[in-house]
């Protein structure tokens, strides 16, 4: 994801009233971190998080030390896997490794997850 491409979601994301009204049934903040190992830049680890709380969900491109479940893997197996997802591909191999509650995290956030996903979902080229 590039710096535009998060801020084109995270617009999207704040503009909800389906994302507001789902997070608002959160009881506290959640963070999902990425940390994507050999990425496209020199080979350097590329992290991303998703905060989803009470007042909203927002991506940012910044490692996050505190995460609530740690999403780990190579970034270039892991953009693949994506870009099959969203093609359809359903057997597409997720090569990330889980760090934490998975199942924990998901059904705090579950909801909120999917609605996020749904409205800040943007075509995109998937760069591998």
């Amino acid at each position: 994801m590039s710096q535009e491409h998060v801020g084109a979601m995270n617009e999207l994301l704040a503009a909800s009233e389906e994302v507001a009204a789902a997070a608002k049934e959160l009881s506290r903040e959640y963070v999902l971190a990425y940390e994507l190992t050999d990425g496209p830049v020199d080979g350097a680890t590329v992290y991303w998080q998703l905060r989803l709380s009470p007042e909203g969900t927002a991506f940012t491109l910044t490692p996050a030390p505190q995460a609530d479940l740690w999403l780990r893997g190579d970034w270039r197996s892991a953009l693949t896997s994506m870009a099959n997802s969203r093609n359809g591909d359903s057997e597409s191999d997720n090569s990330l490794t889980p760090e934490g509650d998975f199942e924990s995290f998901m059904a705090a956030v579950g909801e909120q997850f999917a609605v996020a996903r749904k409205v800040a979902t943007i075509p995109a080229t998937f760069p591998v």
